[in-house]
């Protein structure tokens, strides 16, 4: 009967954990969701602690990517059994010896697995233990310096701390001390960022989020259809007169460098509303194809491109096709066949007004430079940290979750902004096919999206806002995963002295 009930704590932390993500948003779940895994983990060898590990992330992995299935159900399951490691690993290496090394020990080794998750075999950061706090405001201001690792620190700290007072460990009020403690720094240093005004100018910008069902999103037959709609959009989205107005990924229904009807009337609309456009676009060079974000000047001018540089395995590109070529034939879904773009490539928009003095016209202009996150780029966080430190002065993610469905797999993709908004103190503009296009601030607010009858995913439509560029390098920006660095050594030192 005990092992029965031993079995079924770490489900229940899966659970827990699991309410704790969109489109839930029990985000307060997070802070007691490990505690029965702890219990679950008492007085068993290493295989047994792999092996409840492994439980626990079958169960959580299953919950939060289900909507992955409406993409590849092979590959779903590929990548929640690789997925399920990582808190195997974890539960391998808590190995407690109730000492007081253990309350940083204990949460070092999670940043550690969470670190590798984001690394190892390309890497898949999704639903880190702290984007669960991602409307928790004051907690997540932390991840300046620290980025999302910290939070998730945090949390298995307090988690930690809970279950040593629950099962009385000699150091419990050490424990407890020490995790208040850092707990009410990070909550003061949170509302102290909060608290920061920035008087910087600021400028217009608009999204658009075109809702166009998969099935027509490459169907010739619907090219005028999708052409028509994302300029009608536009042209409402004009009304308000924004510096640039933005289209979401591969938005375009041609590809730039063959079809040259369709990129003529993308031209002619960018002249005819006299703003600038960038809009998601596949590029061919040299027989080669890039997923690609162009800038349209006002002028009707294509600027420059910047290609995507980190590419959806079994989506963009099959691994190792080289070797073996045969593999694509196994895959139930179409795949495509990218470039993987090669430069941080910063684009600009120019903002500015005309005024008379005398006989002359003076332009007051100004350029701003930003980065550009495709697809699921924004949730690798060194992607983002790298273009902020070329000098971007906002992020810009386009991307297309009309494949997931009505999930929840949207909003938890926008947990991923609103860390990188917040590490690097810059605003991220998000823009949709579907999905959550909105604006999200230097302080992690989403402070508007697009939004029709309370819905915010399967809908079409603008939404527009002033956005204040900064340019205040974080220690997040300049040193990156250096907390997660302290943790290896915090790891390292604590196992040679619990011993």
């Amino acid at each position: 009967m005990l092992r029965k009930v031993k079995l079924i704590l770490p489900i229940i932390s899966s659970v827990l954990l699991i309410l704790a993500f969109p489109r839930f948003n029990l985000g307060f779940l997070a802070w007691i969701a490990l505690v029965p895994l702890f219990s679950a983990l008492e007085n068993k060898n290493i295989k047994q602690r792999f092996a409840i590990g492994y439980l626990f992330g079958l169960i959580f992995f299953s919950g939060i990517l289900y909507w992955l299935v409406n993409v590849t159900v092979p590959g779903t399951i590929v990548l929640v059994l690789l997925l399920s490691l990582a808190p195997a690993i974890f539960c391998s290496l808590y190995d407690i010896r109730y000492t007081i090394y253990d309350i940083l020990f204990v949460p070092s080794a999670w940043v550690i697995t969470e670190y590798l998750r984001t690394h190892l075999f390309t890497g898949f950061p999704w639903a880190l233990l702290g984007y669960s706090q991602y409307l928790n405001l004051p907690v997540i201001q932390i991840s300046d310096i620290t980025g999302s690792y910290g939070v998730s620190f945090i949390i298995v700290l307090v988690n930690f701390c809970i279950y040593a007072i629950i099962k009385k460990f000699p150091n419990k009020k050490i424990f407890t001390t020490l995790s208040i403690s850092i707990l009410i720094v990070t909550v003061f240093y949170g509302f102290y960022r909060l608290n920061q005004k920035y008087m910087i100018p600021p400028i217009k910008v608009a999204v658009v989020q075109g809702n166009i069902p998969q099935s027509m999103k490459w169907d010739r037959t619907y090219e005028k259809f999708i052409l028509d709609k994302y300029e009608f959009i536009t042209l409402e989205a004009q009304e308000s007169k924004p510096d640039i107005i933005i289209w979401p990924e591969t938005s375009v229904p041609g590809i730039l460098g063959r079809d040259k009807h369709i990129f003529n009337r993308v031209m002619n609309l960018a002249r005819s509303i006299d703003t600038d456009l960038l809009i998601g676009t596949i590029r061919e060079i040299d027989s080669k194809f890039y997923n690609s974000a162009t800038l349209v000047s006002k002028e009707g001018r294509i600027l420059e491109s910047y290609d995507k540089l980190h590419l959806v395995p079994f989506g963009e590109y099959v691994p190792l096709e080289k070797y073996m070529p045969w593999f694509r034939n196994t895959i139930d879904k179409p795949i495509g066949d990218f470039e993987p773009g090669t430069e941080f490539k910063l684009l600009k928009v120019e903002t500015g007004q005309a005024s008379v003095m005398g006989d002359s016209i003076i332009k007051d202009a100004r350029f701003y430079r930003f980065g550009t996150l495709i697809c699921f780029e924004d949730i690798f966080p060194n992607l983002a940290r790298r273009f902020v430190k070329e000098g971007a002065l906002f992020l810009v993610n386009i991307t297309n979750d009309a494949w997931f469905g009505k999930t929840g797999a949207p909003y938890q993709h926008v947990q991923s902004s609103v860390f990188r908004a917040v590490e690097n103190r810059v605003p991220v503009i998000r823009s949709a096919n579907t999905g959550v296009s909105c604006f999200i601030d230097q302080k992690g607010r989403i402070i508007d999206s697009v939004r029709i009858n309370g819905e915010e995913i399967f809908v079409d439509g603008y939404a527009e806002r002033n956005i204040y560029p900064l340019s205040i390098p974080t220690i997040y920006t300049r040193f990156g995963d250096i907390f997660c660095y302290i943790c290896f050594a915090i790891f390292i030192i604590s196992f040679i002295k619990r011993r």
